[in-house]
C-alpha cells in the first residue's frame, strides 16, 4: 500500500485519473455501452418518484428511460459530462469527494468503478461517507470497485476474457511497456499493470493506449490510470467504519468487489 499526504494524493489523482479521464472521455465512452445487469438491477429496485444520483457518471450508461423517477449524474470529467448533456442527461461536474448537495436527498446512488482511482484509504473512506450523507433515511447505496482476485473459483472475471480480443484490437487498451513508472512532483514510483492480466500489486498504473489519428495506428499515445484494487474484505471494511451504516449485501461480481447499503431509519 502507498502511504501518500493530502497534497500528494490530490496531485496524483489530478494527473493519472483527472487529467487522464479529459483526455481519453470520447474513446472511453466508446467502449463504455453495456450496462452491468446487477447495476440495472439495483436501479429497478426504486420506487417511482425516487430520486437516483449517480456519482462518477462517465458517459451515463446507467440512466434508464423509466420517466417515472427522476435520475441525475455528476462527474469529475467536463468532457465526459459534455458527452451525457450531448443524450438530455441530467449531469453536473463536482468531485466525488464533496458532493454540492443537501444531506438526506437521495433515495438511490451509484458508484461503479470510481472509488478506485482514490489514492488512499482516508479518501476513499471520505467518498463513501459522501455517498452515505446524501442518502435520504432508508435510502440504499451501490458501490463497484476493482477486485485484486480477477479470478474466483477458477472461473476467470471479463477482465481477463477480454485480453485475446485486446491483442487483436490495436486502437483498444495495449500492455504495459514498462514495469514502473516514476510520477511527477510527489517523487513516487508506481508499477505499470499488464492489461488483461492478474493483479499482482494493490495500487498501480493501468495503461489505456489512444490513437492521436484513428486512421494511424503506428502513432499511439499511452496514458496510464490510477488504480487502487481492492482486497475481499477491503470495501466492507470502509463501510462498517460509517455510523448507523447498514450492509445489505456484499458480493463479487467479475472482477469486481460489490456493496449495497443503507442508511438506517434513526440517523
Amino acid at each position: 500500500m502507498i502511504s501518500l499526504n493530502e497534497k500528494n494524493a490530490s496531485q496524483l489523482e489530478f494527473q493519472h485519473v483527472h487529467n487522464v479521464y479529459e483526455n481519453i472521455a470520447s474513446h472511453f465512452s466508446d467502449t463504455r455501452q453495456k450496462p452491468w445487469p446487477n447495476v440495472v438491477k439495483f436501479i429497478n429496485k426504486a420506487e417511482p418518484g425516487s430520486i437516483i444520483l449517480d456519482v462518477g457518471c462517465g458517459n451515463a450508461k446507467y440512466f434508464t428511460s423509466n420517466s417515472t423517477n427522476f435520475q441525475v449524474g455528476c462527474d469529475r470529467s467536463t468532457q465526459l459530462a459534455q458527452i451525457c448533456k450531448s443524450r438530455n442527461h441530467q449531469v453536473f461536474n463536482c468531485d466525488c469527494l464533496q458532493l454540492p448537495l443537501r444531506s438526506n436527498c437521495i433515495d438511490f446512488c451509484i458508484n461503479i468503478a470510481v472509488l478506485h482511482h482514490l489514492s488512499t484509504s482516508e479518501r476513499r473512506f471520505k467518498a463513501l461517507n459522501e455517498i452515505f450523507r446524501v442518502l435520504r433515511k432508508g435510502g440504499q447505496a451501490l458501490i463497484y470497485v476493482w477486485a485484486k482476485e480477477q479470478k474466483r473459483n477458477e472461473t476467470p472475471s471479463t477482465y481477463l476474457k477480454q485480453k485475446k480480443a485486446h491483442i487483436k484490437n490495436s486502437s483498444s487498451v495495449n500492455d504495459t511497456i514498462s514495469n514502473h513508472y516514476h510520477v511527477e512532483k510527489i517523487e513516487l514510483d508506481l508499477p505499470i499493470h499488464t492489461n488483461r492480466s492478474n493483479f499482482i500489486h494493490n495500487d498501480l498504473l493501468v495503461p489505456w493506449k489512444l490513437n492521436k489519428n484513428k486512421l494511424n495506428d503506428k502513432d499511439p499515445v499511452t496514458h496510464l490510470r490510477f488504480y487502487h484494487v481492492f482486497e475481499e474484505t477491503e470495501l466492507k471494511s470502509l463501510c462498517e467504519r460509517i455510523s448507523n451504516c447498514k450492509i445489505i449485501e456484499y458480493y463479487y461480481d467479475q472482477g469486481n468487489w460489490c456493496i449495497i447499503f443503507e442508511k438506517l431509519l434513526n440517523t
